[in-house]
């Protein structure tokens, strides 16, 4: 119960977690939050997952083919000079560009200073008469771009930005609408980056470049409108795109943190800042790209030339290494700034723009609570395998929705924290199974560590399903041991001595018991309980109880040895081994309980036990142990035959068997133990005279034996007085 508890309250504080961060999410938008990574911690993740999701979406062979970058490249650079370039120079490129057909024409070069020049044009003329010319075909337009700044609650500094907007930006004024009092983040015009006057009178399109990394310094979002006291002007991507369809967008402003922006392809959620999250078409590879040597180097109206640029959009920027205007973007660690342009202007060409974000974060709560209900009610049936391929299906069908459906319609789905919920809720609930079953063997080694080998311990801590606690039916050998006449020996010893002889007995065949691969049931005094076969299955059980028992009986010598040293009574034993079916299990109430075999079975194996000490021997199994030991390892053992007989309490005879040792004096002499057998088969068919006959001759050899003495007078008395005709060799013995 206490662990369902536990498993409980941690999938639901796991859910709730997920749940806040899914809504902590949506605060990327409030450019007045916490900007360090830990206070943003939530979209961190979440945009960088989005990142990694959003790259496998990217067709790599698409390329937008109304968008040309005229790269100021490496080798452009190298064959024309370093950067900056002479406007002059500059001003031949405009021309080149005009005679192959470009529509739009936008620089990312920022022109706020003059060019000096010891010629009597100036350079910045002969620059601007060349867009002049450009422009003077209608439908053509060039862009040029200003900088701008958060505009500080103070007073502005007007040696370095604008007080109020130039006069020349009113023409490019965005259609507003707006509630009193909502305004977007203001800003203010550096002039630092405005184009100087030659320029900014000659008819050209002004469009501000004002980028601004996230928290985690990628760039993932493109300005698309500046608020310059309450106007509203369009940023250098959103200028080209106007230019190039004519579209004249309008901004409708609700709040501080928040606009629309509504063009002919559709509406475009903005933030605090006027900033959209851009949808990538890709990288530098994702647009067609000319050397600016190469255009320089191609005739006018150059067909070639004239295919790549008639009526296109032609950006003219830096992507050379050195001129350090690489940005981390999500599809490139160091990708030249004008590719965000093109991607924006991409996107607000096709009209591929993001779903709002409340519809993202719906969707978003969907897929949090529908994932964490179906794990947390399939943990309900405790099947790990289930909960495995179930927390596995959840997550890829999440993906391959979010890949091949949400991604593409511009869903940006708060996937992490989804999965993360349902993963870590799986991870949980393992986590306490995990404990559980760690706790469970603890159990299981504090249980039977007393009683079994150490390897069979860690069999079962590797497989606790082999052992069942509570009672069931297992086939096993049983062994009971018994040292004779202890009382005897307990008179003639203290107890300390007593305690300290029978534990160095028990020691030893405690020791020899685990060797062999069996399980300890108990000590009863000097007696000691065992069985082979439970609780973990024991391939050929009944040759180890043998085998096991023989062991004990070679090394009780040597142990008598000590006890002769120390002027200590020596110890014999009995041992009797059975094998069959018992109920095994732990056993006992629910407070105190032991692992234990019961049954019949059991019990007979203490007949066996006790039988030695009338047989005379020290090592009796039944016909049950002799004939489930495997033929070819039962070759290993020699058997006596001692008797048929009916212990006390059964009503079945059962033919019992003496195991010798390798001490036994019968051990190596087969030709003995040979007659011995012919002997009890002449007993068993009443013709006692011949069996005498045997019996007489191997007492001449072997006079101490006690169970050649006893046949020989069990047959001297049937010579004198037979036994009934219907007599079949059984002895009954009414004692235990």
């Amino acid at each position: 119960m206490l662990f369902k508890i536990f498993q409980y309250i941690g999938v639901s504080l796991i859910v709730l977690f997920c749940g806040l961060s899914i809504i902590l999410t949506s605060k990327e938008h409030d450019q007045n939050s916490d900007r360090s990574l830990l206070g943003n911690y939530a979209p961190l993740f979440e945009d960088r997952f989005f990142d990694l999701r959003m790259r496998t979406n990217i067709d790599k062979n698409k390329k937008d083919q109304n968008i040309v970058i005229a790269a100021i490249d490496d080798d452009s650079l190298n064959k024309i000079g370093r950067w900056p370039w002479s406007r002059a120079t500059q001003a031949k490129m405009v021309d080149k560009l005009s005679t192959f057909g470009a529509k739009i024409l936008a620089f990312d070069v920022f022109y706020f200073e003059p060019e000096l020049a010891c010629n009597t044009v100036s350079p910045d003329i002969t620059f601007a008469e060349s867009i002049k010319r450009f422009q003077s075909t209608p439908g053509r337009k060039v862009i040029l771009p200003y900088g701008v700044e958060n505009r500080d609650v103070g007073n502005v500094d007007e040696k370095a930005n604008y007080k109020d907007a130039p006069d020349s930006l009113l023409n490019f004024m965005i259609d507003t609408q707006q509630v009193v009092g909502a305004n977007l983040n203001n800003k203010i015009v550096s002039k630092k980056a405005f184009p100087i006057s030659v320029l900014e009178n000659s008819d050209v399109g002004l469009s501000f470049i004002g980028e601004n990394p996230d928290y985690d310094g990628v760039f993932r979002k493109n300005t698309l409108v500046a608020n310059l006291d309450t106007n509203y002007f369009p940023s250098f991507a959103l200028q080209t795109y106007q230019f190039f369809t004519n579209d004249k967008p309008k901004l409708i402003v609700n709040t501080p943190d928040s606009a629309v922006l509504k063009t002919k392809k559709g509406s475009i959620e903005l933030n605090g800042n006027g900033e959209a999250k851009i949808r990538w078409l890709g990288g530098l590879d994702h647009f067609p790209v000319i050397p600016v040597i190469d255009i320089f180097n191609a005739k006018d109206a150059d067909p070639e030339m004239t295919q790549h640029f008639k009526d296109k959009i032609v950006f003219v920027a830096s992507t050379a290494f050195g001129a350090h205007d690489l940005r981390n973007s999500p599809v490139d660690s160091e990708l030249p700034g004008i590719i965000f342009h093109a991607n924006m202007v991409h996107m607000l060409l096709e009209g591929k723009f993001f779903v709002t974000d409340d519809e993202s974060i719906k969707i978003s709560w969907t897929f949090l609570f529908f994932g964490s209900i179906l794990i947390i009610g399939v943990m309900f049936l405790d099947n790990a395998i289930l909960d495995f391929f179930t927390v596995n299906a959840i997550i890829g069908i999440y993906l391959l929705l979010d890949t091949y459906y949400f991604i593409p319609r511009g869903y940006n789905l708060r996937l992490f924290f989804c999965i993360f919920s349902v993963a870590f809720c799986y991870s949980w609930s393992t986590f306490l199974h995990f404990y559980q079953s760690n706790k469970e063997k603890k159990k299981i080694k504090g249980t039977f560590s007393r009683y079994l080998a150490p390897s069979i311990v860690n069999d079962l801590l590797k497989n606790p399903d082999k052992v069942r606690l509570g009672g069931e039916k297992k086939n096993i050998t049983v062994f009971f041991s018994d040292v004779r006449d202890f009382t005897s020996i307990s008179e003639k010893l203290t107890p300390e001595q007593l305690t300290l002889c029978l534990n160095k007995y028990m020691t030893m065949m405690t020791d020899t018991l685990f060797e062999h691969k069996g399980t300890l049931d108990k000590y009863i005094g000097d007696a000691m309980v065992a069985y082979w076969g439970a609780p973990v299955e024991l391939e050929n059980h009944p040759y180890w109880a043998v085998k096991g028992a023989i062991a004990m009986i070679e090394r009780l010598p040597s142990i008598n040895e000590e006890f002769k040293k120390e002027g200590y009574p020596t110890f014999k034993h009995g041992i009797g081994l059975n094998t069959g079916e018992c109920s095994v299990g732990n056993m006992g109430s629910n407070q105190i309980f032991s692992y234990t075999a019961l049954g019949d079975n059991m019990n007979l194996g203490a007949r066996l036990e006790s039988l030695c000490k009338f047989y005379g021997v020290q090592l009796n199994i039944s016909e049950y142990t002799k004939n489930a030991i495997d033929p070819e390892l039962a070759k290993e053992f020699i058997f006596r035959t001692l008797d048929k007989v009916r212990v006390k309490g059964k009503e079945k005879a059962l033919t019992i068997y003496e195991v010798l040792h390798p001490s036994h004096h019968l051990y190596n002499d087969p030709m003995s133990l040979s007659l011995y057998e012919q002997s009890f088969e002449l007993y068993l068919s009443q013709k006692f005279n011949g069996a005498q006959v045997i019996l007489q001759q191997l007492l001449v050899n072997y006079p101490e034996d006690k169970t050649f003495n006893r046949m020989h007078e069990t047959c001297i008395k049937f010579i004198e007085n037979p036994p009934a005709a219907d007599w079949d060799g059984t002895f009954t013995h009414l004692s235990k």
